[in-house]
């Protein structure tokens, strides 16, 4: 009796350990910038090069598209009702040189009021938790609610003159992802976080396909995607609206 015991307590240790999960990843993300800044009638984009030096009521940054790195931690866990947990660290940072900007840029919350030739410098820090379910049957599905918090600087210099601003943005969101089952080494997913209100919006999507490396234990995976995330917010007269896309390459684990 006491040999089924412990049979049936090894068992059931070993099931439940089948249920733990830790997953990470690292990859780079090209970051093509796009939107504007708008305050009344004078508009600030961040990368449009049809604007001219001479236009009055529009400015143009000439920010850079850039390529900068993320990491992300996945836990999953056996406990009834209590979601899973995913953190991601995502650094975002651009700069441009001989752009001109016109009236005041108020960028969440955050005034900068200058005209003339700029050099512009901007860096954003993305702390991303989400809380989800998990279900798996054909597919493996993933459903939960999320924040990400944005913490950035804006250095604007204007004659010799340097202008900063920081700021913390909030940002919470329904969040969802689907990944296919393996076939021959390779799965596809696609992943999905989302808020819209009446002054502000948040939509960022992306999708990609995996190949897992024939390796034991440990499922280690590269992953090459695509991944476009838009920022909207109004207050009053300013308006921000920030646009990021592009491709990304990733190397992941799972065990």
């Amino acid at each position: 009796m006491k040999k089924i015991l412990l049979g049936l307590a090894t068992i059931a240790t070993m099931a439940s350990a089948d249920f733990l999960g830790v997953s990470v990843g690292a990859g780079m993300w090209q970051e093509n910038i796009d939107g504007y800044v708008k305050n009344g009638d004078k508009k600030n984009y961040l990368n449009n090069s049809s604007i001219s030096i001479t236009d009055q009521n529009n400015g143009n940054l000439k920010l850079s598209d850039e390529i900068k790195p993320y990491i992300w931690a996945k836990f999953i866990h056996p406990i009834p009702l209590i979601p899973n947990v995913r953190a991601e660290y995502r650094q975002y940072h651009t700069t441009g040189t001989n752009g001109h900007v016109v009236g005041k840029i108020n960028m969440f919350g955050e005034d900068i009021d200058l005209n003339g030739i700029a050099d512009t410098d901007i860096t954003m820090n993305s702390y991303d938790v989400t809380a989800f379910y998990e279900l798996k049957f054909f597919v493996e599905v993933e459903a939960g609610l999320g924040i990400n918090v944005l913490d950035g600087t804006t250095d604007i210099t204007v004659n010799g003159v340097k202008n900063s601003a920081s700021f913390t943005a909030p940002i919470p969101y329904l969040y969802g992802r689907l990944e296919s089952p393996t076939f021959m080494g390779f799965s596809f997913e696609a992943q999905a976080k989302y808020l819209d209100v009446s002054e502000a919006f948040y939509h960022d999507y992306q999708g990609a396909v995996k190949y897992h490396l024939p390796t034991p234990i440990i499922d280690i995976s590269i992953t090459a995607g695509y991944k476009t995330q838009e920022i909207y917010a109004e207050d009053g007269d300013d308006v921000t609206d920030m646009k990021f896309s592009g491709a990304y390459a990733e190397l992941g684990a799972r065990w």
